[in-house]
Formats: C-alpha cells, sequence, structure tokens
C-alpha cells in the first residue's frame, strides 16, 4: 500500500531507485505508521503520517536528534532525511536491531547522559517549539528556569486542557496557587540539553550494546525534568542513578521537586490521551496546594 510513497522518498534522499525487498509494519502508536524496509541500499526505520497532521513533527524531531548527536556525549539514532509524497510525510532514520546490553549498560548510560547535560547555553528553551507526543510545547527563551518552566510549560498546558474541558474552574485555581510555590521551587543551575522525553522505550540498545536516543523532545532546560521522567517510566537500573550522580551531582533535595517536575508530563498525557489522567494531575496537585 506504502510501496510507491516509499519507493519515491528514496529516490528523493539518495538519487537512485532502490531496490526494495520488504515493507514490514513494525507498530505505530497513535501518531505515525511505522515500517522496517529492507532494501539494497540498506535497513531503514520509516516514520509515516498524512501531510498537515502536526505539522514539522518530524522536521523538529529530527532537530533534537541532531542537537543530542552533535554533543558526542551519547549516542542517538542516525537520521536520514524528510521526504513529503502525495499526501504523506515520511521521516527515514536507519534501523537499530536490537542487541543484548553490555555488561555496564547502565552505569555508562548513566555517566553519557550525565555529559549530555553538562551541555548548555545562555537561555532555557529551543531553537523552535516542539512536540511531547501529539502535545505542541513552547520553547520562548528565558534566563530563569522558575519563569520558563511557568510560562512555557505549566501555564500552556494547563490552558490547554482547560480548552478540551479537561480541567474545571477548581483546577484552574489550584494551579494559580501551584504556580506560586513553583517560581521558588527550583534551584538556579545553568541550561542542560535535555532529551525531553526520557522514557525507557525511547533508549535503545545500539550493535555495541550501548544506550541509544531516540524520539527526543530537546530543550536546554532543568536536568531535573529528565531525571522526573525516568522516575515515572521505570525500567532505570539503580546504576543508571548511581553513575549520573557520580559525574553530575543533583541537589541534595532533587526528590522533593519530583512532583514539580512530573506534574507538568502528566498534564501532557491529559491533553494528548484525555481524563484517564486526570487523577494522576489531581494527585499531584492536592499535594501541594
Amino acid at each position: 500500500m506504502y510501496k510507491a510513497p516509499i519507493q519515491n522518498a528514496f529516490e528523493s534522499l539518495f538519487g537512485k531507485t532502490p531496490q526494495v525487498y520488504g515493507i514490514h509494519p513494525i507498530g505505530g502508536g497513535a501518531l505515525n505508521q511505522n515500517y522496517k524496509i529492507l532494501s539494497d541500499l540498506g535497513l531503514f526505520f520509516v516514520k509515516m503520517h498524512p501531510v498537515g497532521n502536526l505539522p514539522k513533527l518530524f522536521e523538529r524531531e529530527q532537530l533534537a536528534i541532531k542537537s543530542i548527536r552533535k554533543t558526542s556525549t551519547v549516542a542517538a539514532v542516525n537520521p536520514i532525511g524528510i521526504v513529503e509524497f502525495n499526501d504523506k510525510k515520511i521521516f527515514f532514520l536507519d534501523f537499530v536491531e536490537q542487541t543484548p546490553p553490555s555488561k555496564n549498560f547502565w552505569g555508562d548510560f548513566g555517566t553519557s547522559l550525565a555529559n549530555l547535560h553538562k551541555c548548555s547555553r545562555v537561555n532555557f528553551g529551543f531553537g523552535e517549539d516542539n512536540y511531547l507526543g501529539s502535545y505542541l510545547q513552547k520553547n520562548k527563551p528565558s534566563n530563569n528556569w522558575n519563569s520558563f518552566y511557568i510560562h512555557n510549560r505549566l501555564m500552556p498546558a494547563v490552558k490547554s486542557a482547560s480548552k478540551q474541558l479537561l480541567l474545571n474552574e477548581s483546577h484552574q485555581g489550584k494551579f494559580e496557587r501551584f504556580n506560586d510555590l513553583a517560581e521558588f521551587a527550583f534551584t538556579q543551575e545553568a541550561p542542560s540539553l535535555l532529551h525531553g522525553n526520557l522514557r525507557r522505550h525511547h533508549v535503545l540498545t545500539s550493535h555495541e550494546g550501548n544506550a541509544l536516543l531516540c524520539n527526543p523532545s530537546s530543550y536546554y532546560g532543568h536536568r531535573e525534568m529528565d531525571i522526573a521522567m525516568t522516575k515515572m517510566s521505570g525500567g532505570f537500573e539503580q546504576a543508571f542513578y548511581e553513575a549520573y550522580f557520580a559525574t553530575y551531582p543533583l541537589s541534595s533535595d532533587w526528590e522533593i521537586r519530583l512532583d514539580f517536575c512530573q506534574i507538568y508530563y502528566e498534564l501532557v498525557n491529559l491533553c494528548n490521551y484525555g481524563a484517564p489522567y486526570l487523577p494522576a494531575v489531581e494527585a499531584r496537585l492536592n499535594k501541594w496546594v
């Protein structure tokens, strides 16, 4: 069904007509159809969605991947290119065959992520807004994390959820008070380049058995945001945290702020997937307000 647009995408990217041996669906999320492509040019992972859905989703993901790869701190998947054909947007990446993790997989990854987080710049934010799932998150620059977090993360997410009638006036009032706490919650640190969507299934295993990142929603933010997401998704072994803290220690009170980090991710889940995620938002909100 999708052989024609995929073959056209090959020709646009490589300037030659490939021999395509197989197009195998490998599962898709709510946003894209995903395929493993076998060809005489190699193995490729392809994401595809209709043109007009989530404008520049693939371009913004590709920018995040390239930003991580440019640091040479932690490996990330290799993006080949993006092609539009008829009514389809197609994103080509190298296909990664999963292999058993190395003996020191988690420790090495903790060290690598800490080194990624040491990559900094003057302001929090990013070159452009980007997506967390289907949610478009704001990245307007700020030199203060607490202000950035309130105005680029919490307030827009609350507004989006309220517009969808997922939050009522009582919730909105509580978030106003929660924002007053968030304004002073975080310790001041230099901006860190974040993965931004650091769930366990976004950490692959490379051919060498090392961590390989995919599906980032990168920006320069407070590094506790990445660590907080690992605590939400689970699956990160203790060796990961020990190596991370040995390389780039967090403030001693970082765990107190888990709710402040995680409530944003729960709000995004609420915006993306609806009412089943409201209790998780309310639990963190009611704990502090």
